[in-house]
């Protein structure tokens, strides 16, 4: 299992978010998932073999919400690759 967090844009309330968790649920390989309409993210624990990024990414643009794939942590990131 693969735990990922990827962006759902464009959420405005608690009733949005469970809308896409119960959306994600449907999907073959997802064991869990917990959105957070505040932050605007989805933190997804999938078999990456049933669910890959790009379909957890598809159905979330499905749902009708900006996502523009995986979120990564600041730290993570690369400092002077555009520089």
């Amino acid at each position: 299992m693969t735990t990922s967090i990827v962006e759902v844009g464009g959420m405005l309330s608690v009733l949005s978010a469970r809308g896409v968790e119960k959306q994600l649920m449907k999907l073959p390989g997802i064991n869990k998932v917990e959105v957070n309409y505040v932050s605007g993210s989805a933190t997804v624990t999938h078999d990456d073999q049933l669910a890959s990024l790009r379909e957890i990414q598809t159905k979330v643009q499905a749902c009708g919400y900006l996502c523009d794939g995986e979120l990564l942590p600041k730290h993570v990131c690369q400092t002077g690759a555009n520089q």
